[in-house]
């Protein structure tokens, strides 16, 4: 049993892709670090707006489908034009929790091809005390043999006092193992607003995922597509 164990595989919790969430869970009473870092880059170009974030936060399996994730942000920033000197500044950007509820099973022998997932978020903006941000996806992944599809509708709300801020995240990818362990493939994700004085961007790259025991690791690079020069994502896990 002991050699069985030990060099087991991360199946849960992982994602294939940089952008996207995945329809894997932690097991129940699993646990996880997650973590991930990400850069936007002359997002709207005539302000310039460069973003860098670090994301970590530990999920713990409550069932076999319901995983609790405990996140943390930082987020470093700058913005600025030829007119205006740039300026940055970097903050603890917003806490919360989360669940992410997979619709079906994950067993390797039960598991049908089509997952469905369900995140739910809640996190507290630091930036602007009396401001909450709810935040929701619906995320659908296919495997079939070496090539897995996903589909990510996201949307983060941002709800104080004086005003409400939505964006909408849509995004969908393409992964093909191809060798062992190693995945190559591409996504495209985009992130659209209604309200003025918001940029809307799309981006679309390539993507790769590893995983090696207990850790895996996934990241993208997207082009601009509109309004931004280029996106990066690199996410990892380490499973215990």
């Amino acid at each position: 049993m002991a050699l069985v164990i030990a060099p087991a595989t991360a199946h849960a919790g992982r994602t294939f892709y940089g952008w996207l969430y995945g329809t894997e869970v932690m097991p129940e009473r699993g646990a996880e670090i997650q973590t991930w870092i990400s850069e936007e880059n002359d997002v709207t170009p005539e302000n310039h707006v460069r973003e860098t974030s670090w994301w970590i936060g530990p999920a713990i399996g409550i069932t076999d489908q319901l995983e609790l994730v405990l996140p943390v942000q930082v987020t470093w920033e700058r913005a600025g034009d030829k007119s205006t000197p740039p300026m940055a500044k970097t903050t603890l950007d917003n806490y919360g929790v989360e669940l992410r509820y997979r619709l079906v099973t994950q067993d390797p022998v039960d598991a049908p091809p089509f997952a469905p997932l369900v995140r739910v978020a809640i996190k507290r903006d630091i930036t602007h005390p009396n401001a909450l941000q709810p935040e929701a996806d619906f995320v659908a992944s296919y495997q079939d043999g070496i090539f897995h599809g996903l589909v990510d509708l996201g949307t983060v709300v941002n709800v104080s006092s004086d005003k409400t801020h939505v964006e909408f995240h849509p995004g969908a990818g393409v992964s093909i193992e191809v060798v062992e362990s190693l995945r190559l493939g591409a996504e495209v994700i985009a992130s659209l607003t209604p309200d003025d004085g918001y940029g809307n961007w799309i981006s679309a790259g390539p993507n790769m995922a590893w995983s090696h025991g207990r850790s895996w690791i996934s990241a993208s690079f997207g082009i601009g597509i509109k309004d931004i020069k280029d996106t990066g994502r690199l996410q990892w896990g380490i499973a215990f």
